[in-house]
């Protein structure tokens, strides 16, 4: 089965009855029971830190990335059916205002649940996608990395960003997600577009950080060897603060944009 990685051209528009919704904040570390942690046993934490503080959540990496095989930080709630996942987040290096090393970012990741752990782990069985910010190809310069993986095959764009609060948001819709992007004082647009039949009915959606892609790269391809006892040297430079993460269940109430290149019919049976 194949996936397409699409860019907008032409909006038109549709709408749909929400359902449910629920909003994590970050008053105390009691919203932190409100998310699982990816965990896969027999394998290290991809996670330095992980707190509540003045009203923020502080999700700091070790070096980590998600990238085929490669398996980074989650938090996450797993969700069935069309959605909307929104995060308003803030990311700066450890020591400056942004990270110095290279693909250093934070953001929303959506995965297909997977069953494993380190005996019985097997490669190119990932499926997922994430939209987040940080710095990317260049250090100290911000940008928006997208990736969306299919059975472990990584493809990644890189957009200009700016170095503020942002929020985020992924909306499905049956197999499309429509990626969002929100500065203060600005209004809601779309980045990007994604067509994933692949995806299941159930994902797991939530947040990630991740940094220091030069240390990963050093064992790179070995992702066994990675995922088991992370980088030789842990030189992450990142620090993301995450304000609040909400999740709509079904779609959203105003009406979501949608590129005319997926065509009438497909709109329609959409509705």
């Amino acid at each position: 089965m194949k996936y397409y990685f699409l860019a907008f051209i032409v909006m038109t528009a549709f709408s749909i009855q929400a359902q449910e919704k629920f909003v994590s904040g970050f008053n105390s570390d009691k919203n932190l029971k409100d998310w699982s942690q990816l965990t896969i046993e027999g394998w290290k934490s991809k996670i330095r830190t992980l707190k509540v503080e003045n009203g923020k959540l502080i999700y700091e990496p070790t070096s980590s990335g998600w990238f085929e095989d490669n398996y980074a930080g989650f938090l996450y709630r797993e969700f069935q059916g069309n959605f909307e996942l929104t995060t308003k987040v803030k990311v700066e290096g450890t020591n400056s205002k942004l990270p110095k090393t290279s693909f250093s970012l934070a953001g929303l990741f959506v995965r297909a649940p997977r069953e494993v752990n380190s005996k019985n782990w097997k490669p190119k069985g990932e499926n997922w996608m994430f939209f987040s910010i940080g710095s990317a190809t260049e250090p100290e310069k911000p940008q928006f990395e997208i990736k969306s993986t299919y059975s472990s095959q990584s493809t990644l764009k890189i957009y200009p960003a700016k170095a503020e609060w942002v929020e985020l948001k992924i909306v499905r819709v049956s197999e499309i997600f429509t990626l969002l992007h929100k500065f203060e004082g600005e209004e809601w647009k779309i980045l990007d577009q994604f067509i994933r039949p692949d995806l299941p009915e159930t994902l797991q959606l939530g947040i990630t950080a991740y940094s220091d892609w030069p240390s990963v790269s050093e064992i790179y391809p070995n992702y066994e060897e990675y995922n088991r006892n992370g980088t030789k040297n842990d030189d992450g430079d990142l620090i993301a603060y995450f304000d609040y993460v909400s999740i709509k269940k079904g779609v959203v109430e105003k009406e979501l944009p949608i590129a005319n290149f997926i065509g009438k019919e497909v709109l329609k049976n959409l509705k």
